[in-house]
């Protein structure tokens, strides 16, 4: 088994939040530079930039995982990840189908652009990314998991747009494969309040919104390979593989 440096969530230029500076060349040498092994890019409701990092991550050994970080009907922010651009590009007409057609205002909140390894322009989200979809967490689980997918409950200690903010409890039937946080104390806090959320599996991840909070909270994944299948694994904690929150 070895041990692979890995940061989960990553937004990009789409995002209407991120910098424009998270280009697909900026967040690839960025995350290499600070010897991260595998990244997931998890823009707001969309998944169109993956493919441009997946391409540049496999030139420079990077493996990028494509994902998008969902904003459930009630306003709780869920990641969802895959292993295969079939099952990517069948999660973005989920979510072309479910967005609000509320037009984006990038003065107020942001460009919503995705771009090409050389910053050219390819196309711009119309509707505003940040919107909650007209489905619940349970039916966008139950998307995920048809897709073959991996179902993560996003920044979970945080006082809003976390399950636990927008729920108040995690429903134990939600087919989740992991929780992540973004602060290790905060989160330790609410271990202790709620215990039951130590049976699942949990990491940090940076939630980076600009290049240098890349890789600022990683963790690590036991494996035998950087693949989409032993991440899988790890959160199941299956066959020696595990994910380790520190790194």
């Amino acid at each position: 088994m070895n041990l692979y440096r890995a940061d989960l969530h990553i937004h990009t230029c789409l995002s209407p939040c991120g910098s424009l500076d998270m280009s697909p060349t900026v967040i690839v040498e960025t995350a290499v530079a600070r010897g991260l092994d595998i990244i997931a890019v998890t823009d707001h409701n969309t998944t169109l930039q993956c493919p441009e990092i997946q391409a540049l991550g496999a030139e420079a050994g990077l493996t990028v995982i494509a994902g998008a970080e969902v904003c459930t009907r009630e306003e709780a922010h869920c990641l969802a990840l895959f292993g295969s651009e079939e099952a990517r590009a069948a999660f973005q007409e989920y979510l072309d189908r479910h967005l609000p057609p509320i037009p984006n205002d990038p003065e107020r909140f942001g460009d919503q652009v995705w771009v090409n390894r050389h910053d050219e322009i390819l196309g711009e989200a119309p509707w505003l990314l940040l919107s909650a979809l007209d489905q619940s967490v349970n039916q966008v689980a139950d998307v995920v998991k048809k897709l073959d997918g991996l179902f993560v409950a996003a920044h979970v200690e945080r006082p809003s747009f976390s399950l636990l903010s927008q729920l108040g409890f995690i429903d134990p039937s939600l087919p989740l494969d992991a929780i992540e946080y973004s602060d290790a104390s905060r989160f330790a806090r609410l271990l202790a309040e709620q215990k039951y959320l130590s049976g699942y599996t949990s990491y940090p991840a940076s939630d980076a919104h600009y290049p240098e909070q890349i890789g600022s909270k990683p963790c690590l994944i036991q494996a035998s390979a950087p693949l989409f299948d032993n991440i899988r694994k790890a959160y199941a904690k299956s066959q020696e593989h595990l994910i380790l929150s520190s790194a």
